[in-house]
């Protein structure tokens, strides 16, 4: 199987969960992929990311490492670790083949825009209330079951 075939594979599996494709979600609407494919095959500090965002503010840069350490550890970006000039140890984050399919094409499609369709606020509340409903049916039913 070629890598971009497992890398589309990857992301319907994405997709289909929960904490991660929020993540995802939300590294799309910041640019986070958009920024790092600019530069490709190139490494950006959490620093790099923040400083290129429209709003500043001093938490930005702690946040976005967050938030890419979460997606090193689900193998959506890479990390290595380098010393700065100081001898401090600093991650720089780049992009692998699977994390290029949310960044538009050319041809305007991107995968992000499904992700953010799916993900989209209005949706997953409806979807927690008819799972919430669905669930006390269910032990009503239960319940009525085990006492008749």
């Amino acid at each position: 199987m070629s890598e971009e075939v497992e890398g589309l594979l990857r992301v319907n599996q994405i997709t289909m969960g929960m904490l991660l494709p929020m993540v995802i979600k939300t590294a799309t609407e910041l640019d986070l992929f958009k920024i790092m494919a600019k530069t490709p095959g190139g490494n950006f500090s959490s620093l790099d990311l923040a400083s290129s965002l429209p709003r500043q503010t001093q938490e930005n840069p702690v946040l976005i490492e967050r938030i890419l350490r979460f997606l090193v550890s689900h193998s959506v970006v890479t990390s290595t670790v380098v010393k700065d000039e100081h001898g401090d140890s600093k991650n720089l984050y780049g992009m692998i083949t699977l994390s290029y399919n949310y960044v538009r094409r050319q041809d305007g499609t991107s995968h992000a825009s499904s992700l953010l369709f799916i993900y989209y606020k209005v949706l997953v509340n409806c979807w927690l209330v008819i799972s919430i409903f669905i669930s006390f049916i269910y032990l009503a039913s239960l319940h009525i079951w085990i006492h008749c």
